[in-house]
This record gives C-alpha cells, structure tokens and sequence, in this order.
C-alpha cells in the first residue's frame, strides 16, 4: 500500500530543476528530491536565483527518497 509524501526540489528562474548530475532540466521526473525543507534550502544556496519548492508524490515507501546522493538523511535510489 502506497502513500503521499511531501518532498522538495530545487527550480531556477525560468522553471527548470536541478538533477541528481547538478545540472537542470526541464524533466521533473528528473529531479534532485530532499525530503527536508532545511537541506533544501542549504543545497539551493550553492545556486544563486534558484527556489526551493515543495510537492507532493505517490511512493509505495513512506520514507522512499529518490537522491542518488548519500548522506545520513538522503538514500539512493
């Protein structure tokens, strides 16, 4: 059984966002996702004019994170 979870990525100016290779594209499916706002914000800081925004996305894993980065918050793909 699935469920919502809320997630957060980084877009620039004109709509595109960043991917797990850190460049961006307009593919959304491609998206460098963070499951915390804060991480978030502090990634999007080494890009200046970008924004952090936050959607929602259906995962048969609650706490499923799409990042290929490791770190103690993020889980590859």
């Amino acid at each position: 059984m699935g469920t919502m979870v809320t997630r957060y990525r980084i877009e620039d100016e004109v709509g595109r966002v960043l991917t797990n290779e850190y460049f961006f594209s307009y593919e959304v499916d491609h998206a460098l996702q963070f499951r915390c706002e804060d991480e978030a914000l502090d990634e999007a800081g080494a890009f200046p004019g970008t924004t952090v925004e936050r959607f929602e996305r259906y995962s048969t894993f609650p706490d499923f994170f799409a990042s290929e980065r490791g770190s103690t918050e993020r889980n590859a793909a």
